[in-house]
């Protein structure tokens, strides 16, 4: 009995002995992680992703639908794709656009997505209730990535969620020295709010820039609420180099897997500019108190559109007159040249010295003003007058010395 009870007091010592080792135990792994080195954290992902939101579209026959890629280089150096189209049905039209404009490659700078819109328009006799696969591969590298588009053919009239725009004046004439302004309306008909970003395809020697509303602020892109309404104001601002013309300009806004573009017109139209020379292309001259002095004056047209109706004018100091042999001018044409002389009569009681002459040149597009210096010489008359004056003054002082001198 008593060694029985020696026992079951062992056994019960050893009990209370494992109870704490399997607490201290299931407490170990807790600390061990809480004091691990950083380094041991997950590496953070690094490669190339293309993909998009929605791998399908549903399309009437004859008809254009058009889906949003993403192309994503996330941690690597800059990569330039390639684009591949497979599986498009013979009859079937399918393109990539970028921008608002057809593309075959695109370049991924790093930790940057790109994206770009795929357009199919299934043939007109395309058999209703179908389904075709087609495949939208992206080559760098030597390395593919292939994305298939699920096409689903259908009678009815599709009505899709997406964007639209819209723009009250689609078209603008100005001169190179114009902002064209345009006011593009982006509705989001998705169901979800959107952060939507704004491109625009122009030709070279033209700048562009995106406003919210009339505000001054630049933007590359804007949140848009689900059925609302956004006004953009898409400027283009051409170069003085751009030659007269139309042309043609893009403004596209994409994300969250749609996208929309638009094409505008622009009218590029010509500006006189008139330059005035001076006589021997020197804006100076010489002229005589009280005479009138004759310069002749060349208008250059350097601009891109004749210069018509010009009215020449001049103003002067007071007392002096200033006409013209041609008060007006019909027209100058680009690169042209016109003469007209310019008859300056200095006051009288002008003295030596130079003055001012302010010469215009006023039309309904252009006006130029120059300033003529004029040297003012005294007549060679007033001069002999004078000197006889002297002389005379000086007679009559002798003669006062010898008179009153004897004395």
């Amino acid at each position: 009995m008593k060694s029985r009870l020696q026992f079951l007091s062992a056994l019960a010592l050893s009990a209370a002995l494992v109870v704490p080792s399997i607490s201290l135990a299931q407490n170990t792994p807790s600390t061990t992680a809480s004091t691990a080195p950083q380094s041991e954290s997950v590496d953070v992902l690094k490669g190339v992703w293309f993909t998009t939101n929605f791998p399908e579209m549903t399309v009437k026959p004859g008809e254009t639908g058009s889906i949003s890629l993403q192309l994503r280089n996330e941690g690597l150096p800059p990569q330039r794709f390639s684009f591949e189209l497979k599986g498009v049905p013979e009859g079937w039209d399918a393109i990539l656009k970028g921008s608002g404009r057809e593309v075959s490659s695109a370049m991924v700078i790093p930790d940057a997505s790109q994206s770009i819109t795929l357009e199919i328009t299934p043939s007109a006799d395309a058999p209703p209730d179908s389904a075709e696969t087609v495949e939208v591969i992206a080559t760098a590298g030597g390395q593919s990535y292939s994305l298939p588009i699920d096409v689903r053919l259908t009678e009815a009239e599709v009505v899709a969620d997406g964007l639209s725009l819209s723009t009250e004046l689609p078209a603008l004439r100005g001169t190179a020295r114009s902002t064209f302004s345009f006011k593009v309306q982006v509705k989001n008909e998705g169901p979800e709010e959107g952060l939507f970003n704004f491109s625009a395809d122009v030709p070279q020697g033209f700048q562009t820039r995106f406003k919210r509303g009339y505000g001054s602020e630049e933007i590359t892109g804007l949140p848009i609420a689900a059925g609302a309404t956004e006004t953009i104001t898409f400027d283009v601002i051409p170069t003085r180099a751009v030659s007269t013309g139309k042309y043609k300009v893009g403004f596209t806004a994409a994300g969250e897997g749609l996208s929309a573009s638009t094409e505008l017109d622009i009218e590029v139209s010509g500006e006189p500019a008139i330059t005035i020379v001076g006589p021997g292309e020197r804006l100076s001259g010489e002229a005589v108190a009280g005479e009138e002095t004759s310069f002749k004056f060349t208008l250059a047209n350097t601009g891109s559109a004749a210069a018509t109706d010009l009215e020449m004018s001049g103003t002067a100091p007071t007392g002096w007159k200033v006409e013209f042999d041609s008060e007006e001018v019909p027209t100058i044409a680009p690169n042209g040249l016109a003469e007209v002389t310019a008859k300056i009569t200095p006051s009288a009681q002008a003295v030596a010295g130079d003055y001012i002459v302010n010469v215009r040149a006023n039309g309904e597009t252009v006006s130029e003003a120059v300033q003529f210096r004029v040297t003012v010489k005294t007549s060679s008359l007033w001069g002999a007058i004078g000197l006889g004056v002297i002389a005379v003054a000086v007679l009559v002082l002798v003669a006062a010395i010898m008179r009153y001198g004897r004395r």
